[in-house]
């Protein structure tokens, strides 16, 4: 698929992977909808730099797990450019006080990263005839964090990745549904940590590095213009995966 003037939404996008994956598709001359949830200023600086290359972009906020600014969000959408042709499901939490015991954690977890994603596909597909569905999940979805205090995630995650492929089957041809799942990618999320400790966890990958937010926009914009990969989970790990089975 082509992605010059289509329609692209991207969750999250204020930031890391969303961000970088916002200023991918416009590069690729779509039109995007930058969807965020508390950092207006930083949704506006992406919406500004696509409209530099000519194409139009707008930014809209809602916290994926409520259901009203969701829908709220698809109306303006609808209003604006009337379809929908790529949805990036990139919007999530982390937190490393999830440990086994904490419902809450749980709860809290699988409302965001994998309850609000549901509701977003849902409410988008009303506004898409023919296109792309790419979810954003985890390496940690098959592997675990490596993490004892992040069970909820890893496991969010994993549901995520079951959901996108019953749905694949559901909607194709017309609408296809991917995923991609990174390894230790440098984005916010992580929030302060140490050198020392980034250095760690940089060499869980076999590459040595923590991956770059634009290596997984590179993806994520692969299976959009892709006609051919449907239900897949394109993992891009650094060799993560590998190292951790040994």
């Amino acid at each position: 698929m082509k992605l010059q003037g289509k329609i692209v939404l991207i969750t999250g996008a204020s930031k890391g992977i969303g961000r970088a994956a916002a200023e991918a598709f416009a590069k690729e001359s779509a039109n995007i909808i930058v969807n965020y949830n508390l950092d207006e200023a930083a949704a506006n600086e992406v919406v500004a730099e696509a409209q530099k290359l000519g194409v139009k972009a707008i930014a809209v906020k809602a916290d994926i797990s409520n259901q009203n600014e969701v829908s709220a969000m698809f109306e303006e959408i609808r209003k604006t450019f009337s379809s929908l042709d790529v949805l990036v499901n990139n919007a999530g939490i982390f937190d490393e006080n999830d440990g086994p015991d904490n419902l809450e954690a749980f709860q809290r977890m699988f409302a965001a990263n994998f309850f609000g994603q549901v509701d977003v596909t849902s409410k988008a597909r009303k506004l898409m005839n023919k296109g792309k569905i790419i979810f954003v999940s985890s390496i940690h979805a098959k592997l675990g964090n490596g993490r004892p205090s992040a069970i909820a995630y890893s496991s969010s995650k994993a549901a995520l990745e079951s959901y996108m492929k019953n749905l694949a089957k559901d909607t194709a041809p017309g609408i296809l549904v991917n995923a991609v799942a990174p390894g230790r990618t440098l984005t916010p999320m992580w929030g302060e940590i140490s050198e020392e400790e980034k250095s760690e966890l940089a060499s869980g990958h076999l590459i040595n590095r923590w991956i770059e937010p634009s290596e997984i926009a590179d993806g994520i914009v692969f299976l959009a213009k892709n006609d051919a990969v449907c239900g897949a989970v394109l993992v891009i790990d650094g060799g993560m995966g590998l190292k951790t089975l040994g």
